[in-house]
């Protein structure tokens, strides 16, 4: 019951493993999500992070079985949520590099709001996605809504947490929640299709086009006259150049990454 972690450069494959329990994260697993995505952070040679569950569920959100131990009364429940799930969230939200979120089966609660600050989300037909936590008596913590309200608007956020309604791959297609749905036994092949698109790009420009996207979401579209200037630092790279060159030779680009 852990998370593991394979990298075959430019390739990592994280994946939720704990499978008797839908991956529901245990402490120790959002312990570990965060110091695997912090580590990731500083590899230069991983282009592209695809994370999944094991055992043909994403993650069934937070072990609940802990919280008499972990989130008993206000000082730990507080400590759970800023001390545990928040920096485990933060961590793959600031991956530089674009992170996948493959999503089969169950997606709902802590599983859910791990996916919502992912890149891009792929489903497989059966998928069931929402944070039906009102049922246990609980509300979204504020850190953990924002990305979730930012993706979804305010519509249907308040449909998912007032009625805990679980949208199927579809329903969450149609609602922007995630961006495609695979063919029936299909998920790996769309994996691997869109891995491969994101490869094929410069890894300079993935990791610039993230960062200027969430600047842009977190600031309302605001930029100011530095991050307008630090936009155009691009022009000195090897990538643009080595993407310049290699579009007028009609060849492939061989992109470094800088």
């Amino acid at each position: 019951m852990t998370i593991q972690c394979e990298t075959q450069a430019p390739l990592a494959r994280v994946t939720l493993d704990a499978p008797a329990r839908q991956n529901a994260l245990s402490v120790d697993m959002w312990q570990r999500l965060r110091q695997t995505f912090e580590d990731l952070a500083g590899r230069d040679d991983i282009h592209c992070i695809v994370l999944r569950g094991a055992g043909g569920n994403f993650a069934a959100g937070a072990d609940i079985t802990e919280f008499p131990q972990q989130r008993f009364d206000l000082a730990s429940g507080r400590r759970y949520h800023l001390e545990v799930i928040e920096p485990a969230l933060r961590a793959v939200r600031e991956a530089p590099q674009p992170v996948i979120a493959a999503i089969e089966g169950s997606c709902v609660g802590g599983g859910l709001e791990i996916a919502s600050i992912c890149d891009l989300r792929l489903a497989a037909p059966g998928t069931r996605l929402g944070a039906p936590v009102g049922k246990l008596g609980f509300p979204l913590a504020l850190p953990e809504l924002v990305p979730l309200l930012r993706l979804v608007g305010i519509a249907l956020a308040s449909d998912l947490l007032l009625t805990g309604r679980l949208l199927d791959a579809q329903e969450a297609l149609a609602a922007g929640l995630v961006q495609r749905v695979s063919a029936a036994d299909g998920l790996d092949a769309l994996i691997d299709e869109v891995v491969r698109a994101l490869l094929a790009g410069s890894p300079l420009a993935a990791r610039l086009n993230k960062r200027n996207l969430r600047m842009l979401a977190d600031q309302g579209g605001q930029y100011s006259a530095a991050q307008l200037d630090d936009s155009f630092g691009f022009f000195n790279s090897e990538d643009y150049t080595e993407g310049l060159n290699a579009f007028l030779a009609h060849r492939k680009p061989r992109f470094r990454g800088r």
